[in-house]
């Protein structure tokens, strides 16, 4: 029994070394085929995005403190904008009223 899993064993790993892992033929990047840049989002152009510059899709957290927005606060995550808000006015001895995201 022993022996007779071994050479199951054996057979199954010449199997997955000879299919191999990785593309098909067909799939594989053909040398004359341009390869699409990763770092930028699919709807801007790269070459609208000028280096070191902020896309104009991001967006900053704005907190409205006794009926006065303050903001943008581009370092606080989407979930966390109210809680932020909540904390922020305090602080400033003011009435939290709202959030909104806008362009920063």
């Amino acid at each position: 029994m022993k022996n007779g899993h071994g050479r199951w064993l054996a057979w199954i790993a010449g199997v997955v070394l000879l299919v191999g892992c990785g593309p098909a033929d067909g799939e594989a990047t053909r040398p004359g085929e341009p390869v699409e840049e990763e770092s930028s989002p699919p709807g801007i152009p790269a070459e609208y995005l000028g280096e070191g510059e902020v896309e104009s899709a991001a967006i900053c957290c704005n907190v409205k403190c006794s009926g006065t927005w303050y903001g943008p606060f581009p370092s606080i995550k989407y979930d966390l904008c109210a809680k932020y808000g909540r904390y922020y006015c305090p602080q400033k001895k003011l009435t939290y009223q709202g959030h909104a995201w806008r362009s920063c």
